[in-house]
């Protein structure tokens, strides 16, 4: 469930009365987009982002008056680390990120989920930490060994895309969307005027819209693209184009 504007303005007016920081649940890209345009609009007003990692994506805010400092260095107390062992290699994220939900789990409470092999390592917000370690003994029908694990301990994430090198007939949205998922550019057209497209991390129904190098793309239903490198024009106008797919 994502934090709705009228939520996080409640948050940021709290914190402009109490003159105290406030922490949020954990955030997707989009959400942590929408607090830095909401606290853009105070003077006094701040926030800062922490995942547990470096790369995370999903985050939770502190919302802090300005006369507070905030140390960049630090994680949030409230951000916890959990490794699940087990034989997790047939399960994937999804299945993880289910049996999580299973135990009455609210999505906000977890953030990213890096899966290697046998191992997979959960970040997770301190309010819920004790509750998995106790509760959390299977995914799927597979039995598991559940610990709390300190941020530094966290494995890195392995990001594994098909690499798709091709011609369009422009950087147009419709065309990108269309080449990155292999749907024709028509039904990519309607599939963004319905408003399943996202652009870094913000909704895009306009077709016609022109990517650029790095932009970033959800398709609901059929995952994310990378525009990753303009390779240059063909003789027939077309654009050389390599995009990554992400698995």
């Amino acid at each position: 469930m994502e934090y709705s504007i009228a939520r996080l303005n409640d948050m940021i007016n709290w914190v402009q009365k109490n003159r105290h920081d406030r922490f949020t649940d954990f955030l997707s890209m989009r959400d942590q987009k929408i607090l830095l345009k909401l606290i853009d609009k105070y003077d006094d007003i701040d926030c800062r982002f922490d995942g547990g990692f470096k790369e995370a994506e999903r985050k939770i805010a502190c919302i802090y008056p300005l006369y507070l400092t905030i140390s960049d260095g630090e994680h949030f107390d409230v951000i916890k680390g959990i490794r699940i062992d087990g034989d997790l290699t047939k399960l994937s994220h999804r299945d993880v990120l289910g049996s999580l939900l299973g135990l009455g789990i609210k999505r906000e409470k977890i953030g990213d989920i890096i899966k290697r092999q046998e191992i997979c390592d959960v970040i997770v917000h301190s309010d819920i930490a004790d509750y998995v370690l106790m509760n959390l003994k299977k995914i799927g029908r597979e039995k598991v060994i559940v610990s709390s694990i300190d941020l530094d301990e966290v494995i890195e994430p392995v990001i594994e895309y098909e690499d798709i090198k091709t011609t369009v007939a422009s950087v147009r949205l419709d065309s990108i969307i269309a080449s990155g998922f292999k749907i024709s550019r028509t039904k990519a057209s309607e599939l963004i005027k319905a408003g399943l497209t996202e652009v870094n991390w913000e909704t895009n129904i306009s077709p016609s819209f022109e990517v650029k190098e790095g932009d970033i793309m959800s398709l609901r239903g059929y995952g994310r693209i990378k525009l990753q490198e303009i390779l240059g024009t063909s003789r027939k106008g077309r654009v050389y184009v390599h995009i990554l797919k992400y698995k």
